[in-house]
Parts: structure tokens; C-alpha cells; sequence
């Protein structure tokens, strides 16, 4: 494979086309005017001096022979210089241009090295931003901000490949364990082997829910998002799913839904609320209140939930949405999921063309913002 032309010098010779056009118009032009001005010289007739009888005897046609010569060869010496000269300057012009193209592009040169030196663990380094104010300090700019989405994205990459394994690994260690057990203790009574099917159920349960999680939070780009849903109908479909949970504990789910039209998937849109609001039955309180509220602002519909629970510290506030992270681990597992419900919800979210968040609370809880485009409203008739 040809190695490419690089950038200086393409510049380069583009440069010295140009040059060399402007060179050969020049000299055609001032050459031109040479042979016009020459020809008008020649054309002038001599006027002769007094004569005498000795100068009748000279004939003029031998004078102007001499002159035309000797125009002749001015002419040609005057060809000559004008070639010698541009080629001279073509040299000169084409050595400045390739010595100024590779002063002007040395930055891109230096970010070029650096960019290949850098590997997947020093992407958060960010490099240094020229102090041009050109496209190379642009060029740099733009590499530090995607080397930064890139570190976070495998950061959160890796965060994922460990937390998965690890909760994976719980339910499958349970199972070998209780098999191995069953399996020494050669206990094969009615209750004992029950008691092992309920164990082996329950986490068998467990782990087809993490997959089918996963697999919901792969898959979003083949539902369609198109069909027009009532913001107070959603709200209260969540509502009513969470209620028998709730009076469990004695929670109150308090709603207040303004009107409005939202386009996307039923079902998603359904599920993300739903994900909401059983978080904050989970996580609230035996008698506290959870207040679930809809408004309309601009071009958005935002769904608040609310609860009465420990709240998330704000350094936590954007890893909740993360796949498999727990706040507060030991409780989480004592209260079940996967760590999945969240991260589902900001996927749901972002396929909409929205976006979840955690507010900062008035009191105790933690306040989520749920944030979904609205319909265009129909034109009057």
C-alpha cells in the first residue's frame, strides 16, 4: 500500500502551482510588453542630421538592419533574464512556503505524537492545548473532551464487567453450595430435597431476571417509540402497581399529574415510572409518604418522585444510574433487585430523547426528575 502524501506537503505543492501560474502569467505579460514596446521603438523613424556629400553616399537600409539586430538580441537577452529570474523566484518561493508550511503546522505535528503515545489507561491526561488560538489549539480541545468521554466510558465499562460477575457469582455460589451440601449429607426426605428446589428456584429466579434486564437494556433500539400516552394515565398505572406494596408497610402514595400528551413506547415509558416509584416504596420508611408529581415545562413533561428514605449523597448522585451499583450494598441486597432498575430508567429515558436526574431534597429522601419531551399540541381548529 503507497504510503499517503502528507498534509505540509500537499499544502506545498498546491502552493507552488499557484506561485508557478502567477510566475508564467507574470512573465508572459512583462514579455508581451517587452516585444509590443520594442516593435513601437523600431517603428520610429530616424530623423537624419544635415548631410553632407560624403553621408549621401551612405545608405540607410544598413542602419536599420544594424537597429533591428540589436533590438533582436535585447529582446532575446530580456527572454532569458525573465526566465532565469522566475525560475529563481519559483525556487526561493517554493523553499519559504515548504519551511513556513511546516512551522505553521508543527503543533498538529506534536499533538500527533502525543496522541499515539497515549494508550486506554492515561486517557484522563488530558494534552497540551497550543496557546495559537488556530485549529491545532481546536484539535486539541476536541481530543481532551472525547479522551474524557472515552475515560468514562470505559471507566464505567469495567465498573460493569466487575459488578455483573460479582452478582452473578452470589447466586451461583448459593446454588454450590446448597448442592453440595444436599449432596453430602445424602438427605433425600420429601422436605429437606423441597427445601433445596426452593432454594434453587429462587436464585434460579434471581439470575433470569438480571438476563432479562440486561437483555431489556440491550434491546431498546428495536421497540418503537411513536404511540401518543396520557402523562396522568402513566402516572397512575405506576401508582397502582407499586399500592399493594405500599400499604404493606403503611406508605402513602400521594399523586398529582397535570395533562399532557407524551410520544414514545407505552410499555418503556410504563416500566422506567414504575422503576421510580417502587425504588421509593423500597427504600422509604414504614408510614412516610410518597408523593408522586407531574408538570408540564416548555417542550417537557417532568415526572418527580419523591420519598421519605435516607436520600444519596451528592457525590453519588450520577453513579446511581450505573448498571449493578448499590448505595448501600448490605441493604440493598436485603431488600432484593439487581441494581438494574435505575440504569434501565436512564435508558429508557435517553431513547425518548430525555433524561433522569437526582435533585438536591428539601428535607430527608431523595427527589428523582424524570424528564420526557411532550407531544406538539394539535393546531386549533
Amino acid at each position: 500500500m503507497r504510503k499517503p502524501m502528507s498534509l505540509r506537503l500537499r499544502v506545498t505543492l498546491l502552493c507552488a502551482a499557484l506561485l508557478t501560474l502567477c510566475c508564467l502569467l507574470l512573465t508572459v505579460t512583462n514579455n508581451f510588453s517587452a516585444i509590443r514596446m520594442a516593435d513601437a521603438i523600431q517603428a520610429v523613424p530616424l530623423l537624419p542630421a544635415q548631410r553632407t556629400e560624403l553621408e549621401d553616399s551612405v545608405s540607410l537600409p544598413m542602419a536599420e538592419l544594424h537597429i533591428s539586430d540589436t533590438i533582436q538580441q535585447a529582446q532575446g537577452a530580456f527572454h532569458m533574464q525573465s526566465l532565469l529570474a522566475m525560475v529563481a523566484i519559483l525556487a526561493l518561493g517554493l523553499f519559504l512556503i515548504y519551511r513556513l508550511v511546516g512551522k505553521a503546522l508543527a503543533p498538529l505535528d506534536t499533538l500527533t505524537c502525543r496522541i499515539r503515545e497515549r494508550t486506554a489507561a492515561d486517557l484522563a491526561q488530558p494534552v497540551e492545548i497550543p496557546d495559537s488560538g488556530d485549529e491545532a489549539a481546536a484539535l486539541a480541545l476536541a481530543f481532551n473532551q472525547m479522551s474524557q468521554r472515552l475515560n468514562q466510558v470505559f471507566v464505567m465499562q469495567r465498573n460493569f464487567s466487575r459488578n455483573a460477575a460479582h452478582e452473578f457469582r452470589t447466586p451461583l455460589a448459593v446454588l454450590k453450595t446448597r448442592i453440595g451440601l444436599f449432596r453430602k449429607k445424602q438427605d433425600f426426605r420429601p422436605r429437606a430435597t423441597l427445601e433445596l428446589l426452593q432454594i434453587v428456584e429462587g436464585e434460579v429466579d434471581r439470575l433470569s431476571a438480571m438476563v432479562s434486564e440486561l437483555l431489556e437494556l440491550t434491546n431498546l433500539e428495536r421497540a418503537s417509540r411513536g404511540e401518543p400516552l396520557s402523562s396522568g394515565q402513566l402516572i397512575r398505572s405506576a401508582a397502582d402497581q407499586a399500592a399493594p406494596q405500599a400499604e404493606a408497610r403503611s406508605i402513602t402514595i400521594l399523586v398529582d399529574a397535570a395533562p399532557c400528551t407524551l410520544a414514545g413506547n407505552a410499555e418503556l415509558l410504563r416500566q422506567a415510572v414504575c422503576n421510580l416509584v417502587e425504588n421509593a416504596v423500597k427504600y422509604s420508611p414504614a408510614g412516610s409518604v410518597v408523593h408522586i408529581a407531574g408538570h408540564r415545562d416548555g417542550e417537557w413533561f417532568q415526572i418527580v418522585v419523591a420519598d421519605q428514605g435516607p436520600g444519596i449523597p451528592e457525590s453519588l448522585r450520577q453513579r446511581i444510574f450505573e448498571p449493578f451499583f448499590r448505595v448501600d450494598d448490605s441493604r440493598s441486597r436485603q431488600l432484593g433487585g439487581a441494581g438494574l432498575g435505575l440504569a434501565l430508567v436512564r435508558a429508557i429515558a435517553e431513547f425518548h430523547g430525555g433524561a433522569v436526574y437526582v435533585e438536591k431534597s428539601r428535607g430527608a429522601g431523595s427527589r428523582f426528575v424524570l424528564k420526557l419531551p411532550c407531544e406538539k399540541d394539535p393546531p386549533p381548529d
